[in-house]
């Protein structure tokens, strides 16, 4: 029997039912897994429905707000060390389909990321972040639909949010956990460039389907307040790019962020200045971090 532990991070999982829904959703598969819950220092009752709804989810609480990297490890490190064959990582505000997990099963190759569609919060349409998820395979999917009038079982595509990614052992093995520089938001865009530099492939289950209950993003005041350095941080831990490239994408990153963030108000010149200030500090790690990351192995996973 397959192995599956399901990571959930949560935070003040209770808003709109959230935890309920999901956990639910996981009981209702047709494939077990197991729960693992990593909190990162909830101020609702969380804990407490947890404990007492799920009594068989792992609840690890950490006190703090770790970031959805660095709890992802943590669950995922759990899962491994208890011989997980496939580990599931599930947003708190997401729910799966009762097949959801059996589709992805069929298709699995071994080590290729799974995902199935992301629908939005009560399953009426696609999740608007998603659309941009489907580019890489739309023009074969668009094919299949229109003149073929028929799904392929899967397509390899790009990069897909981590909402609901189901990973196999060794791809875990292979790329490791969440790099660690990034605290909430970017993580998944960063796993992916090291996913395409290992060549690991992404590939979209249609036929599953998991519901997403969000506005465009799950914080946009969060994913707002970080978004230059957020960008500056991906071209400079894109391990698929030499040094040289990396100075240059960066140039024309700062020319473009400057013309565009500023005018907007979203940042003030002092601010901007900080953050490439910021950068310039983190260096020496950064190029640490990117050998690391260019290593095979469980990186980042304690």
């Amino acid at each position: 029997m397959t192995k599956i532990f399901a990571i959930i991070v949560t935070y003040n999982a209770m808003r709109r039912n959230w935890i309920d829904r999901c956990l639910a959703s996981l009981q209702n598969s047709t494939v077990a897994c197991k729960a693992v819950l990593v909190d990162n220092g909830s101020t609702d009752n969380t804990g407490d429905f947890v404990t007492t709804h799920y009594p068989d989810a792992v609840w690890l609480p950490q006190g703090c707000n770790l970031g959805f990297g660095k709890a992802n490890n943590i669950g995922i490190s759990y899962a491994l060390e208890r011989n997980a064959d496939h580990v599931l990582l599930l947003n708190q505000d997401a729910a799966i389909h009762p097949e959801a997990l059996a589709l992805m099963l069929a298709e699995n190759d071994g080590e290729s990321l799974l995902s199935p569609l992301h629908l939005n919060g009560d399953g009426t349409c696609i999740d608007e972040m998603f659309r941009f998820s489907l580019r890489n395979a739309n023009n074969h999917m668009n094919d299949d639909m229109l003149i073929h009038h028929a799904l392929a079982s899967h397509y390899v595509t790009g990069e897909i949010c981590a909402a609901c990614w189901l990973m196999p052992r060794r791809l875990l093995e292979k790329v490791g956990g969440f790099n660690p520089l990034f605290y909430h938001y970017g993580e998944d865009n960063n796993y992916y460039q090291r996913m395409v530099y290992h060549n690991v492939k992404t590939l979209l289950v249609p036929a599953a389907y998991m519901m997403h209950d969000r506005n465009t993003h799950g914080d946009p005041k969060m994913f707002k307040k970080n978004l230059v350095r957020r960008n500056l941080l991906l071209e400079v831990c894109d391990i698929n790019h030499s040094a040289t490239a990396i100075v240059k994408r960066l140039c024309r990153l700062l020319i473009t962020c400057y013309s565009k963030y500023l005018p907007q108000r979203m940042y003030t010149p002092g601010t901007f200045l900080l953050e490439c200030f910021r950068l310039l500090f983190l260096c020496p790690k950064i190029r640490s971090y990117r050998k690391t990351d260019k290593q095979e192995g469980k990186n980042w996973l304690i």
